[in-house]
């Protein structure tokens, strides 16, 4: 048992850090798609009916469709399903902002907001089995993320947006970055409840696929979707499978890592891809993109290793030296 732990903590970080990756690439799709014709809203639309296909497809592909139905029946809070709702923000604001501003830019407005409401849940005890506190080792490691955040945003101009429309992009990326830390949060603890990252994910996108239909509606009858057209190309209705690996990998990985932990490492893989992205589409990077990345990453590092030695110690019985990311009070194993 304490030889696995810590492999158990690698591959939660590698897990979020992969889900981060789908992230960009989920983005920069569900973008295509509205700007194809489809538009935000409808884009957001597709978006969560796949990830709520691609979910139950994998319940009924691990013979569990019984277990699940049992499990919502007996146990289901309501707040499982609202919970999806707190991503809806993201994939709206990423299939509107990733066309006009790119999306490295798109991904650092999110991220910022992810940084600061992972620390504010995780010292909270949202999302962990007890509160961790904002320790030294974590304020430095959010501190070094945000700088990095920072150079990235200063050191980018020019693109579609006028300076005012670039800031008010950021700051409703942001806030849908701060939002979805909610969600992940809500999602480890129904894991918690049911040991299944699945359930977790179909009850997520489940309310937030009754969310956005129900916005879809009023927007219809406003005469909101006139014009929209779904363009044939297969891949760009890709983001909702996608959304399924994102929503599965993060409930699961939530618990092992806690909210600003996973917020870290989704941000590397996030940043790490939309640099990629962009690199593909405009021929060239900035160096306070990269430079931004390498900072996440090192802040991601950082928090991840102590919190694997946390776990070894914990399960050796030994105690802390005041400055380890276990959640405050946590003593020897239970």
């Amino acid at each position: 048992m304490t030889s696995r732990a810590p492999s158990v903590v690698l591959a939660a970080a590698l897990g979020a850090a992969a889900s981060g990756a789908v992230i960009a690439l989920q983005g920069r799709i569900n973008g295509d798609l509205a700007t194809a014709g489809t538009g935000v809203l409808v884009s957001g639309w597709v978006s969560y009916v796949g990830t709520l296909l691609a979910t139950a497809l994998v319940i009924v592909a691990r013979r569990r469709t019984r277990a699940v139905a049992r499990a919502i029946r007996e146990g289901a809070r309501w707040w499982w399903f609202v919970v999806g709702l707190c991503g809806i923000p993201i994939v709206l604001s990423m299939a509107l902002g990733i066309p006009l501003v790119g999306v490295a830019i798109a991904s650092v407005c999110a991220v910022a907001g992810q940084t600061v409401a992972g620390l504010t849940l995780d010292a909270r005890g949202v999302g962990v089995p007890a509160a961790i506190r904002l320790s030294g080792r974590r304020a430095l490691a959010g501190l070094v993320a945000l700088l990095g955040l920072g150079i990235a945003v200063l050191g980018s101009s020019g693109g579609a947006v006028s300076p005012a429309q670039g800031v008010a992009i950021g700051v409703v990326l942001f806030v849908a970055g701060a939002v979805l830390c909610v969600q992940q949060a809500g999602n480890g603890r129904v894991v918690a409840a049911t040991d299944d990252p699945v359930l977790a994910g179909l009850t997520s996108s489940l309310g937030g696929t009754v969310g956005i239909t129900a916005i879809l509606a009023v927007a219809g009858l406003a005469g909101a979707l006139d014009g929209v057209t779904f363009p044939p190309q297969w891949h760009l209705y890709l983001g909702g499978p996608l959304g399924a690996v994102i929503t599965i990998v993060a409930a699961w990985a939530v618990r092992h890592l806690g909210t600003f932990v996973l917020t870290l490492t989704v941000i590397t893989g996030q940043m790490l891809t939309a640099l990629l992205l962009d690199l593909a589409s405009a021929g060239g990077l900035r160096w306070s993109a990269v430079l931004a990345t390498v900072a996440v990453a090192g802040s991601a590092a950082l928090v991840v290793e102590r919190r694997r030695e946390a776990v070894v110690a914990v399960l050796a019985g030994e105690g802390g030296d005041g400055d380890d990311d276990r959640p405050a009070g946590a003593g020897g194993p239970r």
